[in-house]
């Protein structure tokens, strides 16, 4: 006869009056000893065994802020460096990391008025920045965040939640887009359109000042970047190397001055051309080739019209119209072929 309740012993719990029991991340059992004595170690006749739920949970605990490292670089941001670390803390994260580039206008001393650890950078840019954290950091995460104001520490819970099957996890700005500069918007839709292509991967905010990192991961790359083109650089390094996602996030307005200049553009691109050469040549040459179509193109409606309008036939220029054509068009295959591969 199944008896109805709960029964609980020190180490184990039973439901009774059914067969099987459905709980998330729990198997069950149905154990008969012929006995209806519920004391220590015995399981009552007709109920069902309830395996604890920490016994057969997820082999990995879920990354917390404990875990994580906050990274905040920062060069002359007085405006904002107190409210996100406020913002931080009360968050949760006490692992806080002020990277400083010589601020002159008293970013230090708010930061270390507010509990932070405060290094000052070796090399220049943010990607001297992160080097220096990176000598310093002991935790598995490490959360790398502007010190602007632009970025909500609540939304680092995001990213966490993903951080143990990632290698990199970026927050993409989705909401809040009106407060980046618009030119910057622009330059951010094109290198993030050229990554999905050369990558094959679908992140749309390649630029994100908020990412998380595996340490351990970032350690073996070998960073050349000395800008705001090392986001681009981490980026292409783990979608060839590693596990990637990107998040939602919001972006708030600016407390202080812009730094990234147009220049920052130009470098931002010519480091995604050169990180595509060396993890996808395949596909970045294949696509240049390709573009011969576009003379190909010209030189046969050009060799039409002489044809058909001046009544004069150019075999040579069409010939060489075709043979352009040709390879534009077996590059193209090569490239998407290689496309399809790294995808």
């Amino acid at each position: 006869m199944a008896l109805p309740g709960r029964f609980c012993s020190s180490t184990r719990c039973w439901t009774g009056g059914g067969e099987s029991i459905s709980a998330i991340g729990s198997s069950s059992t149905k154990r008969q000893t012929g006995s209806t004595a519920t004391g220590e170690g015995e399981i009552p006749e007709g109920v069902v065994e309830r395996i604890p739920l920490l016994l057969v949970g997820r082999k990995e605990r879920a990354v917390t802020p404990a875990d994580v490292t906050v990274v905040v670089p920062t060069l002359d941001e007085r405006e904002g460096i107190g409210k996100v670390l406020d913002d931080l803390k009360q968050e949760g994260f006490d692992n806080i990391l002020v990277i400083d580039g010589y601020s002159r206008d008293g970013t230090v001393d708010i930061a270390k008025s507010k509990g932070a650890l405060v290094l000052q950078q070796q090399g220049t840019g943010k990607a001297g920045a992160l080097a220096t954290a990176l000598a310093e950091v002991q935790t598995p995460y490490l959360l790398v965040m502007d010190g602007d104001g632009t970025y909500r520490a609540a939304d680092a819970h995001r990213l966490l939640a993903h951080a143990i099957d990632h290698d990199l996890v970026i927050g993409g700005r989705t909401n809040g887009t009106e407060n980046i500069p618009f030119v910057n918007r622009i330059g951010n839709w094109l290198i993030s359109k050229a990554f999905k292509l050369l990558f094959g991967t679908a992140i749309t905010d390649v630029l994100s000042g908020m990412y998380l990192l595996r340490t351990q991961k970032i350690r073996e790359v070998q960073l050349t970047s000395t800008s705001f083109d090392v986001e681009v650089e981490i980026a292409c390094a783990m979608a060839a190397n590693g596990e990637i996602t990107q998040v939602p996030i919001s972006y708030q307005k600016r407390l202080g001055k812009q730094k990234l200049r147009t220049r920052d553009g130009t470098r931002i691109l010519s480091t995604l051309f050169w990180m595509a050469n060396y993890f996808n040549p395949v596909l970045l040459y294949g696509v240049i080739t390709s573009l011969a179509a576009i003379p190909a193109a010209g030189i046969l409606l050009w060799v039409l019209y002489q044809r058909f309008v001046v009544g004069v036939w150019h075999s040579g220029y069409a010939l060489f119209g075709v043979m352009l054509f040709l390879l534009a068009s077996q590059a193209a295959a090569v490239s998407l072929v290689s496309l399809l591969i790294k995808r």
